[in-house]
């Protein structure tokens, strides 16, 4: 089944069209989350690490559009100059602990979902890895969302964030980074719906149905086989004894009970049990005590050849 990639989220981000308050939500985002400051001869440049080209498109244009500036430069980087007055427009200030913001409580649902979509173009990534056993894996999906920052105060401020939406994550250290992530598919959903990104939820969750139903319907076939091997073997055991039993003393020697589930089970050896027991009118077990009867006289009999 096809997987989901985190370049498939930051696509479906960059079709929205944010206008507004919500455009420079999203901006805020994006540049807390992956920017960094240079010296450069034209003064302390804004560098914004966009990492795709699609990225940097929307958001050169966005950056346009909300505060009419342009880039100094604009590969591998984004870099503005005027850095101090593009920070103050966004609200973002030097604090202790990295950049900060104040007031993302009083944002309304529609910049909260722009400024955790901009957070997720600067430092997001996302897998959805789905596997029905086929494959050499293990049957079942994998799902990671996480969002890759630089400092602690901003992790716990996303995870607040995040929590008060329902969105249930976690926080771990790597690499001298804060990972806010979340793991399971509901969570996952949750954190894509409140980015907005309604298809790709539609998505994830027919594709993890449909894997669902088809690990189902493996799991029946697998026991359907199961079944049928144990059936088999069973009956192959009975076949082998009353062959024995018929070589040694004769079928005649047997009580009328025992010859006449000998005769159903050698007429019919691919049969399951239940239908045998049916044909002769007797209980499933009643039948299976029968056979186990006809096992143990024919090992009774190779005991005492020996």
């Amino acid at each position: 089944m096809a997987n989901i990639s985190g370049l498939d989220v930051k696509r479906q981000i960059t079709k929205t069209c944010p206008r507004g308050d919500e455009c420079k939500s999203m901006l805020t985002g994006f540049v807390r989350s992956c920017m960094s400051l240079a010296v450069s001869k034209d003064g302390v440049l804004l560098q914004l690490d966009c990492q795709t080209d699609f990225v940097r498109e929307y958001i050169m244009h966005a950056m346009q559009t909300v505060l009419g500036v342009t880039p100094k430069e604009t590969k591998p980087t984004l870099a503005y100059g005027d850095c101090q007055s593009i920070l103050s427009s966004l609200n973002i200030t030097a604090g202790d602990d990295g950049y900060e913001m104040a007031g993302i409580p009083q944002m309304d649902d529609d910049c909260e979902s722009a400024y955790i979509r901009g957070v997720f173009l600067g430092c997001g990534s996302f897998s959805a890895h789905y596997s029905d056993g086929n494959d050499g894996q293990k049957g079942g999906g994998g799902y990671h969302l996480e969002f890759s920052v630089l400092s602690e105060s901003f992790a716990d401020e996303l995870m607040d964030l995040l929590g008060s939406r329902e969105v249930v994550v976690h926080k771990m250290e790597r690499a001298e980074k804060y990972v806010v992530y979340a793991k399971d598919i509901e969570n996952v959903s949750n954190c894509l719906a409140l980015m907005r990104l309604g298809k790709l939820v539609v998505r994830l969750n027919d594709t993890a149905i449909a894997l669902s139903l088809k690990r189902d319907v493996n799991r029946r076939m697998n026991c359907d086989m199961a079944n049928m091997t144990r059936t088999t073997n069973a009956a192959v055991d009975v076949i082998h004894a009353v062959q024995l039993i018929a070589d040694r003393k004769g079928l005649d020697s047997l009580p009328p009970k025992l010859v006449e589930a000998a005769d159903a089970r050698v007429n019919s050896p691919e049969a399951p049990l239940c239908d045998l027991a049916f044909e002769l009118g007797i209980s499933k077990s009643g039948l299976k005590h029968r056979f186990d009867k006809i096992i143990e006289i024919a090992e009774q009999i190779e005991k005492s050849e020996k």
